[in-house]
């Protein structure tokens, strides 16, 4: 019984693609054409292809940081800075209850004359 059975599952396979084509040359057939145009390019101008650079869009995109994120870049250091210490500070006496944090409103970025020191050798 199963002897058969590729040759049978051949067969079918290949009717179904037998079928397709008569009906993708079917639907060709009944389907109205549409008259079509390829672009040539010899009916265009040179000049129309080449598109010119926009020196605006160029200009715009800048990497340098101004004044303003420096700042507020140094302000985040040093916030994080002084949350480290905190850190290593409630690390250090042992104490395992976390301080009540402020709400995100009431938070300001001060600016901190006294720069913690970070060494290499000292990991958390």
């Amino acid at each position: 019984m199963f002897d058969s059975l590729p040759a049978a599952l051949l067969s079918l396979f290949l009717a179904a693609c037998v079928l397709w084509l008569i009906w993708q040359a079917f639907r060709r057939v009944v389907s109205p054409r549409k008259r079509r145009h390829e672009p040539s390019f010899i009916d265009e101008p040179i000049q129309s292809r080449i598109e010119p650079a926009d020196p605006r869009t160029a200009a715009t995109v800048s990497t340098i940081p101004d004044a303003a994120d420096v700042l507020a870049l140094k302000a985040a250091i040093d916030n994080l800075a002084r949350q480290v210490t905190a850190l290593e500070q409630r690390l250090a006496t042992g104490q395992t209850s976390l301080p009540a944090q402020p709400l995100a409103s009431d938070r300001t970025v001060e600016q901190s004359p006294v720069i913690p020191s970070v060494s290499p050798d000292h990991r958390i």
